[in-house]
């Protein structure tokens, strides 16, 4: 990087990449550590049970709602043209928005937990009713503190500290993993478990926060400066943002059903295992994209686009390169590591493994292309395309797979985020750089 970028831009992408890896170790050693400690602390059915009343909850803690992914891109674009009131603005305006949609979705979410047999809708029949009500209440609860964790995390960005957020981020979730455990080895419950996760979360948004008021002395938590006007300019790219994970989930889980109808479960199975070892570099493709998402905003406030462009040129080269390697390996790894894990009940498949690699290779290259526009929030019309595209995929996926099998499968996947490279390209109006 550093030929084409200066060294201060080099050393902090050096840094948001260690500070995004270290968030990867994180959540893998945290879900890894929490299974065996768990299961000897509850046994198989309260764990099982645990993990059923967590799900949506536990998905929803790394995601948001899109208001605070555009309120982090306004606020970085802002400081960095001079605008500090501006972002106070977005500040405030996020916070007054959740301060009256909280309160409001933790009562209904409460009228929702009272009036339904949870444990009966979720299957998880190894705890009681009122325990089950009381773990998914706290873990509603976690997700709404999210959300304003979230928004300090927007503040600490807002300095073009990505680096500094991604390790309040990655810190707060093992400090809930640590808290989970701690509630029960010590012999507590679901709802100690919930608790605990409540504490914790409680506890990193208070650190945060603290350690904002610090770094920016002129940004606090408040509503004295929320206008209706700023809002109305931020909820259109956060709906938009919201349909990014809506088509990646229909990408991620619908083939998983289209496979399991027409081709059984040994299809399913081969096709669940093998696109989980073909995705695995997707990982590395979203530490890159996260570590310049806030230089691409902080560049476009200060209007540089001279360095934007060479920003773009740079993570295009190492995506090229991750791609590389990452198809390489794969291919020559998947033979292998196939029949090793799954005991010799899965081979690799040709031309199948082919396409899953060619849809996971076009992912990372429409990703990447994404990403610059999404920083500067104009990420409507691509976001709208791509939940089109994935729902045409799943409609054409069926006849596919009852016509050629697996092949089927991965070749529309590999048709859905090839079509994404030229929408995102134009998206971008990358020829203009």
């Amino acid at each position: 990087m550093g030929r084409s970028l200066d060294r201060a831009t080099t050393l902090r992408l050096g840094r948001t990449v260690s500070a995004q890896a270290y968030g990867q170790i994180v959540t893998v050693v945290v879900q890894i550590a929490l299974v065996p400690l768990l299961l000897h602390a509850w046994g198989p059915g309260t764990y099982g049970a645990w993990l059923l009343l967590s799900a949506v909850p536990f998905y929803l803690t790394f995601s948001d709602f899109g208001f605070t992914y555009v309120a982090k891109n306004a606020m970085v674009m802002a400081v960095s043209a001079g605008q500090r009131d501006a972002a106070t603005r977005v500040f405030h305006s996020i916070f007054a928005l959740l301060c009256v949609a909280a309160p409001l979705l933790l009562g209904l979410s409460a009228l929702i937990i009272i009036a339904v047999d949870v444990p009966d809708v979720l299957g998880a029949d190894a705890v009681t009713p009122t325990t089950a009500r009381g773990t998914v209440l706290l873990l509603v609860v976690n997700v709404l503190l999210y959300q304003f964790f979230l928004l300090v995390c927007a503040g600490i960005r807002s300095e073009n500290r990505p680096a500094s957020e991604a390790i309040w981020a990655a810190s707060a979730r093992l400090l809930e993993g640590v808290a989970v455990a701690t509630a029960a080895v010590a012999g507590g419950g679901l709802v100690a478990a919930a608790a605990a996760m409540v504490g914790a979360r409680l506890l990193a948004l208070l650190g945060a926060y603290r350690w904002l008021r610090r770094l920016s002395g002129w940004l606090r938590l408040g509503v004295r400066a929320a206008d209706r006007e700023t809002l109305e300019g931020l909820w259109r790219p956060a709906i938009a943002y919201m349909l990014l994970p809506l088509g990646q989930a229909l990408l991620i889980q619908a083939p998983v059903l289209v496979v399991g109808g027409a081709l059984g479960a040994v299809g399913t199975v081969t096709f669940a295992i093998s696109r989980t070892i073909t995705r695995m570099g997707m990982a590395a493709i979203n530490m890159i994209n996260n570590s310049v998402t806030a230089e691409y905003a902080a560049l476009a406030g200060s209007g540089d686009h001279q360095r934007a462009g060479r920003l773009l040129r740079v993570q295009a080269g190492v995506t090229l390169c991750i791609i590389l390697v990452y198809a390489v390996t794969v291919l020559v790894a998947a033979p292998v590591v196939l029949p090793l894990l799954t005991h010799g009940a899965v081979a690799a498949a040709y031309p199948f493994l082919l396409l899953l690699v060619g849809s996971v290779a076009a992912e990372m290259i429409w990703s990447s292309l994404f990403t610059p526009i999404a920083a500067v929030n104009r990420h409507g019309t691509a976001t709208v395309i791509f939940l089109i595209v994935a729902a045409a995929t799943v409609a054409i996926a069926g006849p596919l797979t009852e016509r050629f099998g697996l092949n089927g499968t991965a070749a529309a996947l590999l048709l859905a985020h090839a079509a994404m490279i030229p929408i995102t390209l134009l998206a971008g109006n990358y020829r203009a750089r």
